[in-house]
């Protein structure tokens, strides 16, 4: 079985670019969930008020294990809720992060109603898929890397390090949006 590599973080964080690049530099295999929840159909319902699909987990799960376990190259696993890939499957989790303020440019950017964009960066103070990283795997298998002001390039080769063990820098545990925010006189700016 092939080396797995979970890329996650909330929607804008770069998850997207970053797998692929990274799947192309590495000669391995890219999962992106919500391409494969869509392309085959593995979700519950669509849910119209968030504009997304429920992914039907019992379905998901199965066949993930199916495509990493009859792959024989590196595999990236991305997707906001990439948790879901059984620790005993993962090398390392990486959580990208974003600075809320420019999360929220991003994600005005892709033309996310308000609604979304508010949802979506509080999840990203709150550090809510670091928090999903940790209730999955090992605290030694999860790392964090602020793409804030990193282009995707230099985020891969943060990656790389990592994944030849060099990355203790990034262990998870060192990003904090709240006191960040609250030293900044921002916080209140997304909690209204």
């Amino acid at each position: 079985m092939s080396k797995v590599i979970v890329i996650s973080g909330t929607p804008g964080t770069g998850k997207t670019t970053i797998a692929s690049i990274l799947a192309k530099k590495i000669k391995g295999v890219c999962i992106d969930l919500s391409e494969l929840v869509l392309k085959e159909k593995l979700y519950k319902k669509v849910d119209k008020k968030r504009e997304t699909v429920i992914a039907d987990l019992n379905k998901l799960v199965p066949r993930l294990m199916e495509i990493i376990k009859s792959v024989n190259s590196p595999i990236i696993v991305e997707g906001h809720y990439a948790e879901i890939v059984p620790s005993k499957f993962v090398d390392a989790a990486i959580i990208l992060r974003t600075h809320p303020k420019e999360l929220e440019k991003r994600l005005k950017k892709k033309n996310f109603k308000e609604s979304k964009i508010r949802e979506n960066v509080q999840a990203e103070i709150l550090g809510v898929c670091s928090y999903n990283a940790l209730n999955t795997y090992e605290k030694e298998k999860i790392y964090e890397i602020d793409t804030t002001s990193k282009t995707p390039h230099e985020t891969v080769e943060l990656i790389l390090k990592i994944i030849e063990g060099k990355g203790e820098k990034y262990k998870i545990g060192k990003i904090d949006w709240l006191a960040v925010l609250e030293k900044e006189g921002l916080l209140s700016d997304f909690f209204k």
